[in-house]
């Protein structure tokens, strides 16, 4: 598997905002990262590892998070919506001021903050169980 680390200790304010469209990433470490005021639409990452990295005032639309694990991360001011997170870890997040609203969380292991955040706004929370044929049923937990 080849991993590449992105890194910017940096927050250079031309740099700030971006419309991130249609983007698609997989299998890398992005590391302390600033995003500020930007638009993350119809996108898709595989097997990405966030690291120390604030989403400042951003908006997630149809983006499609698969495998991934954010540690250390925070959100501020952000909104995510109609979104899927598959098989996710948040660890040591924080959720200030963030809202989710109808995204669907499969399989991931969610921190106290975003759990709270996800009881409202008409999200799904799923849980798959494997029985012993090795079928998966699923479980709906109302959120």
């Amino acid at each position: 598997m080849f991993t590449l680390t992105n890194q910017n200790n940096e927050l250079n304010s031309s740099d700030s905002y971006q419309m991130i469209k249609d983007e698609h990433l997989d299998s890398i470490v992005v590391s302390a990262q600033v995003l500020a005021g930007s638009r993350i639409l119809l996108s898709s990452y595989k097997q990405v590892v966030f690291v120390d990295c604030v989403f400042y005032a951003c908006e997630f639309q149809g983006v499609t998070f698969d495998n991934c694990i954010f540690e250390n991360c925070s959100f501020q001011f952000s909104h995510i919506r109609r979104s899927e997170f598959k098989n996710c870890n948040f660890e040591g997040c924080t959720w200030r001021a963030t809202s989710t609203t109808n995204t669907i969380y499969v399989d991931c292991s969610l921190d106290i903050d975003l759990t709270s955040i996800t009881s409202v706004g008409r999200n799904r929370i799923q849980t798959s169980d494997t029985d012993a044929s090795g079928l998966n049923n699923f479980n709906l937990i109302a959120a």
